[in-house]
């Protein structure tokens, strides 16, 4: 049986030894630091958030206390009354327009916008930062805010509310628009240029084949969106079954309400089901 020499203090510790010493002291240091950090924001999250409950002033026990009335509301809703159906299906289809007419404004004005904010292919690379800036602004604006604010200068109706879809649809699609436009694969690009052809030419036989089924779907999805966004519009003057839904809600007209509800409803899941057999078509 080998017998161990012992350590004594004459021996040389290698190099190595220190340094792996000393690393597994810095890990453990900095593994303290990244607990406390973690601790840190774990409870800033948590101090956020309590008060944020108690400026949004939520209570448990006023919306236990409210159940029985929204439970009687709903008792309320059945059975519809179908009397104004023909006046209903005229402002259904009056949202639908809104929305359609708003999405295709805003296709044709985000293409361009698109092509010069992304970075790979824009003409004017100076610009790209300040439409940005623009893009961010109109999205950072809600549907219903451009609505409002567009019912003050064409007055009541659905027109405020294709204006109000088309800007803020404007700033989201322009923006994803020119993320699939970056993610474009330069060989393409690069093999129709060496044939020196102009800038239009490579957009159409390089650039547009390969966005277009990325740019296609965005477009269903952000109108599919708009059908249900064009909904809220009415509330705030721009025409549509929403204008309705207010009315009921203000009479306290519940068979009235159901009636609505059930159109909102069905043109919802229908848009919904076609834009997800095309999406599905495109993939």
């Amino acid at each position: 049986m080998t017998k161990r020499t012992p350590l004594t203090v004459h021996q040389k510790h290698h190099p190595s030894d220190y340094e792996a010493i000393l690393q597994a002291e810095r890990n453990r240091r900095g593994g303290l630091w990244r607990v406390l950090q973690r601790g840190f924001w774990g409870l800033l999250a948590i101090a956020v958030l309590v008060a944020s409950l108690q400026t949004a002033e939520v209570s448990v026990k006023e919306f236990w206390a409210g159940l029985p009335r929204m439970g009687e509301w709903l008792t309320r809703l059945w059975p519809p009354d179908f009397s104004e159906f023909p006046s209903f299906l005229t402002a259904t289809w009056e949202t639908l327009a809104i929305a359609i007419v708003g999405t295709g404004a805003a296709i044709m004005v985000a293409v361009p916008l698109a092509i010069l904010v992304a970075r790979n292919i824009t003409p004017l690379p100076l610009l790209a930062t300040p439409l940005r800036f623009v893009l961010n602004l109109l999205r950072g604006i809600d549907t219903a805010i451009f609505a409002l604010f567009f019912v003050s200068i064409v007055g009541l109706g659905p027109f405020a509310g294709v204006l109000g879809v088309a800007f803020h649809t404007t700033g989201s699609m322009a923006k994803l628009y020119g993320e699939v436009l970056e993610t474009i694969p330069p060989e393409p690009i690069e093999a129709i240029e060496a044939t020196g052809t102009d800038r239009i030419r490579t957009f159409a036989f390089a650039v547009l084949p390969e966005a277009m089924p990325g740019l296609i779907g965005i477009s269903l999805y952000l109108w599919e969106f708009n059908v249900r966004s064009s909904v809220i519009l009415g509330i705030v003057g721009a025409g549509g079954i929403g204008y309705e839904l207010l009315v009921s809600l203000k009479l306290l007209d519940f068979p009235r309400l159901a009636t609505i509800l059930i159109l909102i409803l069905a043109m919802v899941s229908l848009i919904d089901a076609l834009s997800a057999y095309l999406r599905k078509r495109l993939a």
